[in-house]
């Protein structure tokens, strides 16, 4: 597993970059999954040999607001635009995280609250033509 090689045709995943974060379940009921964009800000390969990643990371919808979690993940699946693990620790058990490329039409579908609440058009130009800097504007303030 190497996270930080692009030419392996796997997502590439870099310290103070935005991701898309899918996790099932979720915070509420059996099945419902939960969407966030997340930054990532620090990544930590446990070079255990079992795929394990360490990873800090901001989750800017979480229901109490931004919060930072640090979090291990196995990784079980590693594609060239998403990776799905399993988080280990920390009542994490059962579980599956999928971090992805993020881009304006998965917060559009995915986090419909947010972009009724921070449409694009209310940002600079920069942030109108990248996902980056819209959320970066929105979030990092």
């Amino acid at each position: 597993m190497d996270v930080a090689n692009p030419g392996n045709g796997k997502l590439k995943l870099a310290a103070d970059s935005w991701y898309g974060w899918q996790m099932i379940p979720g915070y509420s009921g059996r099945n419902l999954p939960f969407f966030s964009p997340i930054r990532i800000d620090e990544i930590t390969p446990r070079k255990t040999g079992r795929g394990i990643l360490g990873l800090r990371f901001r989750n800017v919808l979480y229901a109490a607001g931004v919060q930072e979690f640090a979090i291990d993940l196995q990784i079980i699946r590693h594609q060239p635009n998403y990776l799905v693990a399993v988080p280990r620790g920390n009542g994490q058990q059962g579980r599956t995280g999928i971090i992805s490329h993020i881009e304006f039409e998965w917060i559009e579908r995915f986090c419909p609250d947010l972009w009724a609440d921070h449409p694009p058009e209310r940002y600079s130009g920069a942030a109108q033509n990248s996902v980056t800097w819209y959320l970066r504007e929105a979030f990092e303030r």
